[in-house]
């Protein structure tokens, strides 16, 4: 009797639809395949809706490439291995969990001033006697980094110069959780990332951003080129990925004159990094996945 391949999901966004998304699921899909492993790509609804009417088995693993937390927290309350857990991902997808986090850890990354929640819209001269404001100017000063907490592909940030521009981010940004992180000069429009597949890395490269912005995304035009780490850049992104729960992710450096985190992301895309480095980080992966269905 032939033993049927062991089995595993990609799970993913049915609404989220990018290109290098896409290439990157049929990346992880083939090499699953090349060992032997069924990926099946199921749709975060598919996966609910299955918990809920029990339409199909359960996967023993789950390969989350998705942010929707309360999605895979129905998964890990089911007994699916998720990777990575909803714990971790929530954790990273929430800028203000990272930094919190991070701190706990004692791992470098920008200083940082979470903005309250306030249950409504302020004005301008609320803001401006606010304590949250008065940190920022007093801890950080001008410029210094606007982030919502939640965003990604450098969207929902700005570098503000004044006390006008901070308050004018706040309120756009509302009622998004907003973050405020000092302005490292030496890394405008620079930086790095070290792809993590448990603890080891597995491709790095450099981040340029266009035309003269801050940012280095390469969503926003950016460029990038293959990078080898010292060995306390691995050192922190294994740190940083310890901390946070991740099994696969990617942590971002600022250019700074020591390893000092910016971001750390839970279901990165690697097409970009495939493309400046040549690592086949799909492959990578799935060797991860196939180790946790054979435990």
């Amino acid at each position: 009797m032939v033993k049927p391949a062991p089995h595993a999901w990609l799970v993913t966004n049915r609404w989220l639809h990018w290109d290098k998304f896409e290439w990157q699921f049929a990346e992880l899909i083939r090499a699953a395949s090349r060992i032997g492993v069924q990926l099946e790509r199921v749709s975060t609804d598919e996966a609910l809706a299955n918990l809920h009417t029990c339409g199909m088995d359960l996967p023993r693993v789950a390969l989350i490439m998705d942010k929707d937390v309360a999605a895979v927290a129905q998964l890990d309350a089911a007994g699916v291995r998720t990777i990575n857990s909803a714990a971790a991902i929530a954790a990273c997808d929430n800028k203000a969990y990272t930094h919190a986090v991070l701190s706990a850890a004692g791992i470098a990354h920008p200083q940082t001033c979470t903005a309250p929640l306030t249950y409504r819209n302020l004005g301008s001269e609320e803001w401006a006697a606010s304590a949250f404001v008065g940190a920022v100017e007093n801890e950080l000063g001008y410029p210094a980094v606007a982030k919502r907490a939640v965003g990604s592909w450098g969207q929902g940030m700005e570098l503000v110069r004044g006390r006008e521009e901070l308050i004018a981010f706040l309120h756009a940004a509302y009622p998004a959780p907003v973050i405020v992180e000092e302005y490292i000069a030496r890394s405008h429009g620079r930086d790095a990332r070290i792809y993590m597949v448990g603890r080891e890395p597995v491709a790095a490269m450099r981040r340029f951003g266009a035309d003269g912005d801050f940012r280095a995304n390469i969503t926003g035009g950016g460029r990038a080129e293959p990078w080898d780490p010292p060995a306390e850049y691995v050192d922190t992104a294994r740190a940083a990925m310890g901390a946070l729960g991740l099994h696969v992710g990617a942590v971002d450096f600022l250019d700074a004159q020591r390893p000092l985190v910016g971001e750390v992301n839970s279901n990165a895309q690697f097409a970009s990094l495939s493309e400046a480095t040549g690592v086949d980080v799909a492959s990578r992966v799935v060797r991860l996945l196939s180790q946790e269905l054979d435990a």
